[in-house]
């Protein structure tokens, strides 16, 4: 039998095996927003497998302020009818400075993952797990696998009636930024005529764009249920990530007792928690932890929302492509996946499509990809994203066992020393 055949079975193996463990944590836990008693049992049972089959397993806590990562949502929707108050009183320079704020926060905090409101939410506590398994000779790389293992909040735009979600969202901010927009240009005209309370703009455009304004309001009210209260089952997003380190831990375990270990290459397997909540967790870890990977060949393989096999990507950039990803790894990884027949491709994220935690690891420094299986963009993600029906059956085990392969021929090629900083 071919050594690319013994491989594919070998995956094969450890995908069925990490899918199962996916079902079975979802029917003792169900749905894991973080902070919830769900989340820190779920922590708690991954922490409590990977101690047999690493060499040391941690669990560490970290405080985080789940609510502000959404909550400029809800911001922009409570500012919105105040500034147009005050816009309708003639008071533009307030309105203006109120819409600003908002869009402040907005920019800071979703586009650029900031916490710039986080102090004003009730604090919770995060859970991060993480497993080192140990080379027989000095180190000379690490490969960090990594997923995350709490839960999204169901977006209900995805929920109901998605293909109207463009719409809501665009119809929605868009007002945000005509109010910003009618707000600046009244304040500067005002100021141009000599006085903020003098009329700048043509009386009758003014009323128009009031009028506009008012009667849109539904539109941005509606933005404040974007978000629901509960979480997703969360299996491919992304709890198979996780569970997918394990089975990764397992199999080096056993190659490890059936004397073939890693000689120069330490393998590190994390399940984060909190990356529903703005990367929260990887950023307490690869915060605490960038000390221990200074100077060193460390390379993070992140996974997230591995569904479909046939779209399998590498992203090269990250947090709305304000972070860059290591481009030479993310070439890499699709040359082993050509190599081994699988269908690959590397791209930069896209805009408004939010970030993933190898963002935190590229941030200090670290060679960092993020491995996806699903159309990702704001027209084509896939139907169960983000919603009550993320559940196992939802996730292709090609595309699970196409990952651990992938991940397995990296650490391997480390070995080997043909992949070098």
């Amino acid at each position: 039998m071919g050594k690319v055949k013994m491989e594919k079975l070998q995956g094969s193996r450890l995908a069925r095996q990490a899918l199962e463990r996916t079902v079975t944590l979802i029917d003792r836990f169900g749905s894991r927003l973080v902070g919830s008693d769900a989340c820190r049992h779920t922590a708690d049972a991954l922490h409590a497998e990977l101690a047999n089959y690493t060499d040391k397993a941690v669990k560490e806590s970290f405080w985080l302020h789940p609510g502000a990562f959404l909550g400029w949502i809800r911001i922009l929707v409570v500012l919105y009818p105040i500034s147009l108050v005050f816009l309708w009183m003639d008071l533009p320079l307030i309105s203006l400075l109120l819409t600003s704020a908002g869009i402040l926060v907005m920019v800071l905090e979703f586009f650029l993952y900031k916490e710039i409101i986080d102090p004003i939410y009730p604090k919770a506590e995060g859970v991060n797990v993480y497993g080192t398994i140990e080379p027989e000779g000095d180190v000379r790389h690490t490969f960090l696998f990594s997923g995350h293992h709490d839960s999204a909040r169901v977006f209900n735009f995805f929920s109901n009636k998605p293909s109207l979600y463009i719409f809501r969202i665009g119809f929605g901010l868009g007002l945000y930024f005509v109010q910003l927009a009618v707000a600046l240009a009244r304040t500067v005209g005002a100021i141009v005529e000599g006085g903020l309370f003098t009329i700048s703009l043509p009386p009758l455009f003014y009323l128009i764009a009031l009028i506009i304004m008012t009667l849109g309001f539904p539109l941005v009210a509606h933005l404040w249920v974007f978000a629901s209260k509960e979480g997703t089952p969360g299996a491919g997003d992304n709890l198979i990530a996780s569970s997918m380190a394990l089975e990764l831990a397992r199999y080096l375990s056993l190659q490890k007792q059936n004397g073939h270990p890693l000689k120069h290459t330490r393998v590190i397997v994390a399940s984060f928690d909190g990356e529903e909540a703005g990367l929260r967790g990887s950023r307490a870890f690869f915060t605490k932890h960038a000390p221990d990977f200074a100077d060193q060949s460390v390379w993070n393989f992140n996974v997230d929302c591995p569904y479909d096999a046939k779209d399998l990507f590498f992203l090269t950039s990250d947090i709305n492509g304000s972070v860059k990803l290591s481009q030479r790894m993310a070439t890499e990884c699709v040359n082993i996946s050509h190599s081994m027949g699988y269908d690959a491709f590397s791209q930069p994220i896209a805009f408004l499509t939010g970030g993933t935690d190898a963002a935190e690891a590229a941030k200090v420094g670290l060679e960092a990809v993020t491995l996806m299986a699903m159309p990702w963009g704001n027209k084509g993600r896939n139907s169960v994203y983000h919603t009550p029906n993320d559940l196992p059956d939802a996730i292709d085990v090609l595309a699970v066992e196409e990952t651990l392969s992938i991940a397995i021929k990296f650490i391997e090629r480390l070995e080997a020393d043909e992949i070098i900083l």
